[in-house]
């Protein structure tokens, strides 16, 4: 069975419902500069929100979610990949963003250490995810909800805690543009000194 997430027209109508993920969007879209990798770009909603001074990548394992970002982003390089295998050298981007993905890829920390990899030294990590509840109820919600959702989503963990995967990836989060909502965050990190 196929998630909502490899149906690309179900998730297109899933994110019109909640017109609050696309202000999301557009406020980390905002921030990119220089050569962009958007990792699991899916259907393309990022792509006409970025600023036309970058020079923008797009990368999705699903190519039914990439014929439909063809569509939001013509000129935009879109490849098949996955964030585990990033198919780029060592330091080739400014910024690397991540919209609604990291709670999806199967082995986080590979996808977290190919992104450190891609990264300019002083390049910059753009994320909105969701994370696990804070509270106690929120937790066992969550915990007792993923098996199901991840099964009908297509991969989608809600209790992922993505911040402190991230952190410990060996990253840092900058409180500059911290957003938090509930369980959805919008930041910056950077590289951690080693």
């Amino acid at each position: 069975m196929r998630g909502v997430e490899q149906i690309p027209w179900l998730y297109d109508l899933s994110m019109a419902l909640m017109p609050g993920v696309r202000r999301w969007r557009r406020s980390l879209a905002a921030l990119a500069r220089g050569r962009v990798l958007e990792v699991g770009c899916g259907t393309g909603q990022m792509l006409p929100l970025y600023p036309e001074s970058v020079e923008l990548f797009g990368l999705d394992p699903n190519p039914d979610a990439l014929e439909r970002a063809r569509r939001r982003g013509p000129d935009v390089a879109l490849l098949r990949g996955s964030a585990e295998y990033l198919p780029f050298p060592d330091q080739s981007f400014d910024t690397v963003v991540s919209g609604l993905v990291f709670c999806s890829v199967p082995d986080p920390a590979r996808g977290l250490a190919e992104i450190r990899r891609v990264l300019e030294p002083d390049g910059r990590l753009l994320m909105l995810e969701h994370v696990h509840a804070r509270n106690r109820a929120g937790r066992w919600l969550l915990d007792t909800l993923q098996p199901p959702w991840t099964l009908v989503s297509g991969g989608c963990r809600p209790n992922r805690d993505t911040e402190k995967i991230v952190e410990n990836a060996g990253f840092r989060i900058e409180r500059t543009h911290y957003r938090a909502s509930g369980v959805m965050r919008h930041f910056v990190a950077r590289k951690a000194a080693k």
